[in-house]
């Protein structure tokens, strides 16, 4: 993917505002994240192509950029051969795809949504399995209930059968 393609991805016009394509990325990863409520897989690899189309944005920028962004606190940032200030939290060269720990973030990140699809698999099936339960314990149910009326009807015939061999009796 080029600069190009992930401010396509993003929806944005290349050489977009900072501010415009963090706000965009913010809005779209609420919208995708797979713990979101009714998001589906195709969702879930649109969200992976918006983090991965930002994170090309910012490392694009951050190499343009000769001071580092952020406050001034933290962990020092290292850019190419020059070493900027410090900046809040983790070092921003840990957040770069393909470093060991972006990998491994991304394998945890895997990791947890293969469960989560496990888990919810498994709670689907649960319910399955007891929707049919009583599915069969409705049917069930018909049944006898189809079969006393069958007695009923049985009765009643046999009823008016003895009625009319008594008329016929009386009658003879």
């Amino acid at each position: 993917m080029d600069i190009y393609q992930a401010y396509g991805i993003l929806g944005l016009q290349y050489g977009a505002s900072p501010s415009l394509v963090k706000s965009t990325y913010h809005r779209l990863c609420r919208e995708l994240h797979p713990d979101t409520p009714g998001t589906t897989e195709a969702d879930h690899e649109r969200y992976l192509q918006v983090v991965s189309a930002y994170e090309l944005i910012v490392r694009a920028s951050m190499m343009s950029s000769p001071v580092p962004q952020g406050r001034i606190i933290g962990k020092p940032v290292a850019h190419g051969s020059r070493t900027g200030g410090r900046v809040l939290g983790k070092s921003t060269a840990s957040v770069h795809p393909g470093t060991a720990e972006s990998i491994a973030d991304s394998r945890k990140f895997e990791k947890q949504m293969q469960q989560s699809r496990d888990e919810r698999r498994i709670k689907e099936a649960e319910e399955l399995k007891k929707r049919q339960k009583d599915l069969a314990n409705q049917r069930e149910k018909e049944k006898q209930i189809l079969n006393e009326i069958r007695m009923i009807r049985l009765a009643h015939i046999i009823h008016e059968v003895l009625a009319e061999d008594t008329k016929k009796k009386e009658g003879i």
